[in-house]
């Protein structure tokens, strides 16, 4: 049996009811905040919670925000179910899950936001 996942927007604002991850661009330490968190319960009774992080490929910060969030996912991924960043490459939803130790490491040495998410590591996101 499955159980419908409760979501809920993370706060953009610094507070201590929003997730923020940090993230380090040009040396300087910023923090990203994650669009979605969402929450739900297994049919054996656990909870789970899923990150998943719309990303706009066309910001200057967006390859240092992906690699801070592909960091968190190294250092923290076994407390979720899943770990996603998903951006909008032509008409397609692309999605690059973070659990993943080899996508990781592509977004780690990416230097193209576009190129990875166009790439063998992202797939299509289905809505």
């Amino acid at each position: 049996m499955q159980y419908p996942l409760e979501h809920t927007l993370n706060p953009s604002r610094a507070s201590q009811d929003s997730l923020g991850i940090i993230y380090d661009d040009g040396g300087e330490p910023k923090i990203v905040r994650p669009d979605f968190v969402f929450f739900g319960q297994q049919g054996d009774g656990t909870f789970t919670a899923d990150i998943v992080d719309p990303h706009g490929i066309q910001f200057g910060d967006a390859i240092p925000k992906l690699k801070g969030l592909a960091q968190y996912a190294e250092r923290f991924g076994d407390q979720y179910r899943r770990i996603d960043a998903v951006a909008k490459i032509g008409d397609t939803f692309r999605v690059l899950d973070l659990k993943e130790a080899a996508t990781r490491a592509a977004v780690l040495a990416a230097t193209s936001i576009k190129a990875l998410y166009e790439g063998a590591h992202a797939s299509d996101y289905l809505v």
